[in-house]
């Protein structure tokens, strides 16, 4: 009996393995694919969600570290997020892909600001509303740098966007 439970263990670890191997693979191809079409000037401020985006407008300001610490500068940040109703992508279009995507590259301090907009929940979701950054570093390097995690309760609606910040890290362990 215990060696049935084992080897119905292994067999599920496998499976669980091999799917998340294969989810990587579409999603690395999927950051590649959006590499392609990255604009070939960019500068420190960029937009994620064109201007005419509905939704309540947000300025997110960033810094974006080494790993010893010092400013990533020169290091192209890519930033993807879901639109006011929670969704990437037209279903239709397919996994890891994403309508709401921008691109900056850090300035000598390491700093960099998108504009965009709040996205929203995932439907049906307590999942709090979110911003995804990749690195790019200059020596072609690739790293997870983080998500922008926003309260579930959007401010009140004022003149001004609302604003967030946030200080991402090149970490080893983050390295794709």
């Amino acid at each position: 009996m215990h060696t049935r439970h084992s080897v119905a263990a292994l067999i599920t670890l496998l499976v669980t393995t091999s799917t998340l191997a294969a989810q990587d693979v579409q999603y690395i191809r999927a950051i590649e694919r959006a590499q392609q079409q990255r604009p070939t000037t960019l500068s420190h401020v960029g937009r994620i969600a064109a201007a005419t985006e509905p939704g309540s407008p947000l300025v997110v300001r960033g810094q974006l570290l080494n790993m010893d610490g010092s400013p990533a500068a020169g290091t192209v940040i890519f930033a993807y997020q879901t639109d006011r109703g929670g969704v990437y992508d037209k279903p239709e279009n397919g996994p890891h892909s994403w309508r709401l995507r921008g691109w900056v590259k850090a300035g000598p301090d390491g700093r960099f600001t998108f504009q965009t907009i709040r996205p929203g929940s995932y439907p049906n979701s307590n999942n709090p509303p979110h911003v995804h950054f990749t690195a790019f570093l200059p020596t072609g390097e690739r790293y997870h740098a983080g998500e922008l995690q926003l309260s579930l309760t959007a401010p009140a609606a004022t003149a001004n966007p609302e604003e967030a910040a946030i200080t991402l890290k090149v970490e080893v362990r983050q390295k794709f």
